[in-house]
């Protein structure tokens, strides 16, 4: 896919590292295959061994880059979607990775996650042992999604985030 707007270009450079990963997996994938080819004339038994790595990996990644594409297709309106990403009321707390939008959420942990502010009910903050504090969006059916996640007892990003996210949760209620 072209990227053609700002906001576009916004979205994947929040991704930027999860595409990275990607890339990088098939780019290892392609190699055992090629691998596999070479060595099938040399040794049979190698050749086979590296084609079935090869075969696995490229399963996995191309199942995972289709579960990356899938992120978007919660979004009607993709157009406004990348829009409100380069809005000037956007937030982004590039410490917890994470981007406030009028109407949504993304945060990226150990994957992309977008939250759509209208289908959640609170933002709610966890105190846990030695002042950390967990930034979580609770939805309608009481499910807690962790989107931030602060070391130390005085965060100026973690207020920050907490801030953003309930200043933009009201409106989305309403």
């Amino acid at each position: 896919m072209a990227i053609q707007t700002a906001g576009e270009q916004k979205y994947y450079d929040f991704i930027e590292e999860r595409a990275r990963s990607l890339r990088t997996g098939m780019i290892i994938w392609i190699s055992l295959l090629a691998a596999a080819l070479i060595a099938v004339f040399n040794s049979p038994v190698i050749g086979a061994v590296l084609a079935v790595a090869g075969v696995l990996l490229a399963v996995l990644n191309v199942r995972n880059q289709r579960a990356l594409g899938a992120k978007l297709s919660g979004i009607e309106d993709k157009a406004d979607f990348f829009n409100q990403l380069i809005a000037p009321d956007a937030v982004e707390i590039p410490a917890f990775r994470l981007l406030v939008t009028r109407e949504f959420v993304l945060s990226f942990r150990s994957d992309v996650f977008i939250y759509r502010l209208s289908d959640m009910d609170k933002v709610e903050v966890g105190l846990g042992r030695g002042g950390e504090k967990a930034l979580f969006l609770t939805d309608r059916s009481g499910e807690r999604h962790e989107i931030a996640r602060s070391t130390g007892k005085e965060d100026p990003d973690f207020d920050r985030a907490y801030e953003a996210v309930r200043e933009k949760l009201a409106p989305a209620q309403e």
